[in-house]
């Protein structure tokens, strides 16, 4: 058993999904459209930025990203309404396994940390709005001392470097497939929580464990 796991954040311990409450409460029978394409262009500003090599935290690109994600669907966004769908953000709710499986993991002695491209403030809000404070040794962020996203190889570096580990002494936690190839290219075990089922990457670099769900990998582990 390894005795540290490296959980990203967003899709793999929270769930995004859990925005279009607050999307839908703004813009009604729009709120999954603008969140599913707010996520779309989120992820996409950080690949780009990193190629660009134009860093801005990843605060920054969720703002970017949800105003170009309401501008392209015809929706008017006031300063008011963005702030709320950004403070939304901060309470993303994390994945109902999340909290039991760090929890069997903690129990066994395992080191649970997080590694996301969201700046820490961001993560350790929603850490602690969903009540995983417990069991999260240490938040990590590419905003801390890397300024360029996930899956640059510099990312991962700063984990080991951080962390005082070499990669295969953890295993790389995400439901993000990017992410896995990313981590596991680098040199981490890597396990990949494919909830919805998808076909794998096709990016060169295989996760060594494939769970559905948080509580599967805590078994496993």
């Amino acid at each position: 058993m390894r005795h540290v796991a490296v959980f990203d954040a967003y899709g793999t311990l929270f769930d995004t999904q859990g925005l279009i409450s607050s999307a839908e409460a703004q813009f009604p029978g729009r709120g999954e459209e603008v969140v599913r394409l707010w996520r779309a262009k989120q992820l996409e500003y950080t690949w780009l930025r990193s190629l660009m090599g134009q860093y801005e935290d990843f605060w920054a690109i969720t703002r970017a990203s949800l105003e170009f994600a309401c501008e392209a669907l015809g929706l008017s966004l006031s300063d008011p309404a963005r702030d709320r769908l950004l403070e939304a953000f901060l309470r993303v709710p994390a994945f109902s396994d999340a909290a039991p499986a760090l929890s069997q993991l903690c129990a066994r002695g395992v080191r649970c940390c997080v590694f996301s491209n969201g700046t820490r403030a961001m993560v350790e809000a929603a850490v602690s709005s969903a009540g995983l404070g417990a069991y999260v040794d240490a938040v990590l962020s590419v905003d801390d001392e890397v300024r360029v996203y996930k899956p640059h190889p510099a990312a991962y570096a700063y984990v080991c470097r951080r962390l005082g580990i070499q990669p295969p002494q953890a295993l790389f936690v995400s439901s993000n497939g990017f992410d896995v190839a990313g981590a596991a290219s680098y040199g981490f075990p890597t396990a990949w929580v494919n909830r919805r089922g998808l076909p794998a990457e096709r990016l060169g670099a295989a996760p060594a464990l494939v769970v559905q769900d948080l509580l599967h990998l805590a078994a496993q582990v």
